[in-house]
């Protein structure tokens, strides 16, 4: 589906990746991951001719389509169905031609036949798109991403920044592109909306190439991971769990090859040493030094800083933490809570879940203090105090003031070095710490306002979505700081690993009203799973019988047809199969060449017979690699055409 060829991408020295290979295969989906900076969302960019290269190339299979997840949209006064329903500027385009043509009354009677081949072109590119189909799975979609009937007609621009990326989202899964390119799509999500767009994102026919943070999303759907990672582009097999795995193995491979190499290298270097002053060794000593010199030196792995200190823990509190007692709550005319009570007590750690609207961010604001209750009264228990991150209160951070003097504002009573310790928890060190707020990245001031929260000692954390932002070792790093956090917390993410990491209870806010479940989020997954299971009980049904064998004649029927399919295509696809081996293959031996080529010692006098031959191996692998692309090309046409015959 997708080929890139030896990319080099580079902003002025700074070399953000060199030499990438990789091949997407259509249907495929591929986890890409590394930390924060090392080029992830570049790479998207590139990808989808948003940003130039340097060199390489990134072939798209001809007429394939690559759809990428933008982090912004511009304003403007259609309603969000609009939006995702014509935001496609190529269905516009038909749309508007269709339009045009049944105004186009003077060539319609002068030019009846070219009128109508026209119109005919455009209503089958129509029908090919799904157009009398496409709003019914644009409310499809906007509701499995948490948008309400009543929302649907609204202007884009009465909605924020969040709620915005899910309509671009919207917009971009009703597209069906050939090929996804979704960057941290979860962000802006709920819980509900999470798990909705996980069982799309499973059936999605087409290729997914995804950046996430969120494991557990990660590993229920990739069959693949790609860690980019200071230039390089490795590929792993499986989930993101078993990428871990391997490249643990990996390294310590490697770490047993450098340790070999350098005993090889220390032995060398002491015969140099021995032998360099002595004329009858004088010969062997430049041998062994220009041996040294075109060594190729083993690297290993140099594991990226990390959140990695243990926080100031919080002074010991009474048994109530707070309370909300009798707690009335609107917006206008809209009533969130009313005669509302709840009761968290000291080392409870609990998530707050809810379909949007539900009142969990204006829960957690009461119990920050930060929104008054109309009515009733919020108390706080003996010797609490209470630290709130928001999940843009980033953006409140003062910009005139520096890292440190951020930090200092919060934890004053810290001494410096615990200050500077605390700091570079959060990956700010050296020169970093006097950088000025106003030029941090949104990531970087999400990780500052983290690291206020968590240094001022508080003894009760109010988190709303903390992991936003923070890549995916920060994000464990900060679960493993909070699961050893003595005092007590509320969190609201989207984040399931983060959340069976730290809370040991879930409260369920819904109707302005709260349930308890005791446990991590899996417990209360299966307890839910288990509500469900006990309402979906069948009631007696005296035309259950005939509704029984009915469906069941409908799937034989269906799995007859897959099968008939599936034979059909079968020999297409192990052909194709076998090209992309073949293809695979040969990438790696012309890679092998290059470096070959790329060997000082190959160009010397001596060496022009195996210059010459690797010259022309290298001349034969890139006519082979070529015409392989051009058979993979031809025979992902033929399946594509053929499966969208047989729907």
């Amino acid at each position: 589906m997708i080929y890139l060829q030896n990319l080099h991408k580079q902003f002025g020295k700074k070399i953000i990746f060199r030499d990438v290979s990789f091949h997407l295969r259509p249907g495929e989906k591929v986890g890409l991951v590394g930390d924060n900076g090392m080029g992830k969302t570049t790479l998207f960019k590139v990808i989808a001719s948003q940003e130039p290269l340097d060199g390489g190339e990134v072939i798209l299979r001809k007429g394939a389509r690559a759809g990428w997840l933008e982090q912004e949209i511009a304003s403007s006064g259609e309603s969000i169905l609009d939006r995702v329903v014509t935001g496609d500027g190529h269905f516009a385009t038909v749309c508007q031609g269709m339009e045009r043509l049944k105004n186009d009354e003077a060539t319609h009677r002068e030019r009846p036949e070219a009128w109508a081949a026209r119109y005919g072109d455009l209503q089958h590119e129509f029908e090919r798109l799904g157009g009398y189909e496409r709003e019914p799975r644009a409310k499809s979609i906007l509701t499995g991403l948490g948008f309400k009937p009543g929302q649907w007609q609204k202007p884009l621009e009465e909605f924020s920044g969040g709620w915005r990326m899910r309509v671009e989202l919207a917009r971009l899964l009703l597209e069906k592109p050939d090929v996804l390119l979704l960057d941290e799509p979860t962000n802006h999500l709920d819980l509900k909306s999470v798990v909705w767009l996980e069982a799309f994102l499973k059936s999605y026919e087409g290729g997914l190439l995804l950046i996430s943070h969120d494991r557990r999303f990660l590993n229920n759907i990739v069959s693949r991971i790609a860690e980019l990672d200071r230039g390089a582009l490795t590929t792993y097999t499986g989930d993101y769990d078993a990428f871990e795995k391997q490249k643990e193995e990996r390294e310590l491979q490697r770490a047993a090859e450098a340790k070999n190499q350098q005993r090889r290298i220390d032995e060398v270097e002491r015969f140099i040493e021995r032998f360099r002053a002595k004329n009858t060794k004088a010969t062997q000593v430049q041998s062994r030094i220009k041996m040294l010199d075109k060594m190729e030196r083993v690297e290993t792995a140099t594991r990226s800083k990390s959140v990695h200190f243990r926080f100031p823990q919080p002074a010991r509190t009474g048994r109530m933490v707070i309370e909300l007692a009798g707690v009335d709550k609107s917006y206008g005319p809209v009533t969130v809570y009313r005669d509302f009570s709840v009761r968290l007590e000291r080392g409870w750690k609990v998530a707050l879940v809810g379909e949007n609207g539900a009142g969990k961010s204006t829960l957690l604001k009461l119990m920050a203090g930060t929104l008054a209750a109309d009515r009733g009264e919020v108390r706080l228990g003996a010797n609490v105090t209470r630290a709130y991150y928001a999940q843009h209160h980033s953006e409140s951070l003062n910009p005139a003031h520096n890292v440190f003097e951020s930090l200092d504002e919060v934890a004053g009573h810290l001494l410096r070095t615990a200050k500077h310790n605390i700091l570079g928890a959060f990956l700010f060190s050296g020169d970093d710490v006097t950088k000025k707020v106003s030029v941090l990245s949104g990531g970087e001031r999400s990780r500052l306002a983290l690291a206020r929260m968590l240094a001022s000692s508080a003894s009760l954390l109010l988190l709303d979505e903390p992991t936003n932002h923070l890549d995916m070792r920060t994000a464990e790093f900060l679960a493993a700081a909070l699961a050893d956090y003595e005092g007590s917390l509320c969190t609201i993410s989207h984040d399931r690993y983060f959340l069976d990491n730290i809370i040991n209870r879930v409260w369920e806010v819904q109707g302005g009203r709260l349930v308890e479940y005791l446990g991590n989020y899996s417990e209360y997954e299966e307890a839910k799973a288990k509500e469900a299971a006990a309402l979906a009980a069948p009631a007696a049904n005296p035309d259950k019988g005939a509704q029984a064998k009915e469906e069941r004649e409908r799937k034989r029927r269906e799995a007859q047809e897959r099968n008939e399919r599936h034979r059909k295509l079968k020999p297409l696809k192990q052909e194709l199969e076998k090209v992309e081996t073949a293809l695979e293959r040969v990438m790696e031996d012309k890679a092998a060449c290059e470096m070959e080529l790329a060997d000082p010692s190959i160009h010397q006098a001596g060496e022009k017979t195996r210059l010459l031959k690797t010259l022309e191996r290298q001349k034969q692998l890139a006519d082979e690699e070529n015409r392989l692309i051009g058979e993979w090309d031809r025979l992902s046409l033929s399946i594509d055409a053929y499966s969208s015959q047989e729907a």
